[in-house]
């Protein structure tokens, strides 16, 4: 039964979403001028990676906030209002698409490229969502007051994730650094969600939802998963506790599911902060359960230039069993960002370290530098 309403559920949604692909175009220029707000960012750079034998040095997007064009528009309708959100990555190779062995295209658009498709009626009732968006646990992992997201999160595989471990030579079969490193985080899927009305004084949100893959062909796994988030401050601290849960029932046949969550807090008058995540995988289709745990520590605010404020961290993730029974990965980055308040834009350097070891096996490390600059509009 459940899997027949989703599946109309699935094919509405694929209706609704390819129906204001087509209409978007026109669409973007009339919702411009009638409540509606175009926005985007580029946020591209320049990556070298040295997996231990080679270096590779390329221009590529900045995958931790790929760059993108999107349009909001808002009508009150009855006692609530209504929402429709279009927006989409530019198809640009990003910083984690390359590899020793793989050159993507510079540009390349696809449907995949789609992030959000999304209709919403939000009232004292709460928020539902309709079409492709964010999934309920989608952001779960991302507390944090750190002011350097735009560079480093705890999906330390954005920056280079394409990238090979290499035991002396690299012929692709070696495991990449997304293949150790997972933050286990929910995704953008088309999908049925709804939010709670803000609870216990405002500052907390429950969500679920249920989601299928719509923009890829083949992939029919039904996903299902919950979100909690609790925004709140005690005298000079600000924090955010975030918990979530994912289940996935794969169209071929298993399941598999993760609990995952952050917490992360400032103190406002000194601009010192610090996040914790952290999240377990089970699954069906895999010989061994995956866990990891991140941290990130940082100061922000700085005042050293004119030009705007300037924020440091450095972040540390462990993790374990993700590819097999008594492997280890261990990540270790550090970070900046300088804001450019006259040119809405922000400045980014990092540096990021990944390890990562079987058992009778220990590959090179592979050092990434990375530096970039996003504008907004």
């Amino acid at each position: 039964m459940g899997k027949r309403v989703l599946g109309s559920i699935s094919k509405i949604t694929k209706t609704m979403v390819g129906g204001a692909i087509a209409f978007s175009g026109t669409a973007t220029a009339v919702l411009a001028q009638n409540n509606a707000e175009l926005y985007g960012h580029l946020n591209y750079g320049f990556i070298v990676v040295d997996d231990g034998d080679t270096t590779t040095s390329e221009f590529a997007d900045n995958s931790n906030a790929v760059s993108r064009f999107g349009v909001r528009y808002s009508q009150p309708i009855g006692q609530g209002t209504f929402k429709f959100n279009f927006e989409t990555g530019l198809g640009l190779a990003g910083s984690s698409d390359w590899s020793q062995i793989n050159d993507p295209e510079f540009l390349e658009w696809e449907r995949t490229n789609i992030r959000k498709v999304d209709f919403s009626y939000e009232g004292s009732f709460g928020k539902v969502y309709l079409g492709q968006g964010s999934m309920a646990s989608d952001g779960i992992t991302g507390a944090s007051f750190s002011g350097t997201d735009g560079i480093a999160t705890s999906a330390v595989a954005d920056v280079g994730g394409g990238f090979h471990f290499s035991d002396g030579m690299v012929d692709g079969t070696e495991p990449t650094v997304k293949s150790v490193f997972n933050d286990f985080d929910g995704g953008r899927l088309g999908r049925v969600r709804y939010d709670t009305p803000p609870l216990a004084g405002g500052g907390l949100i429950l969500s679920a939802a249920v989601g299928e893959n719509i923009l890829s062909e083949g992939v029919d796994d039904t996903v299902y998963d919950l979100g909690l988030v609790y925004n709140g401050d005690a005298g000079d601290l600000q924090y955010s506790a975030r918990i979530g849960s994912e289940w996935t029932d794969f169209d071929a046949g298993g399941d598999a599911n993760s609990v995952f969550g952050s917490f992360a807090i400032l103190h406002t008058p000194t601009g010192l902060n610090g996040k914790i995540a952290a999240g377990r995988r089970d699954s069906d289709n895999s010989a061994v359960d995956s866990d990891y745990f991140y941290t990130k520590l940082g100061k922000r605010d700085f005042e050293w230039f004119a030009w705007g404020k300037t924020h440091l961290s450095a972040d540390f993730f462990w993790a374990n069993d993700s590819r097999l029974a008594g492997d280890d990965g261990f990540a270790w980055g550090l970070q900046a960002t300088q804001e450019l308040d006259n040119y809405n834009a922000e400045l980014y350097l990092a540096y990021r370290q990944y390890q990562y070891e079987e058992p009778g096996l220990d590959y090179q490390d592979i050092d990434i530098f990375m530096v970039a600059a996003r504008w907004n509009f």
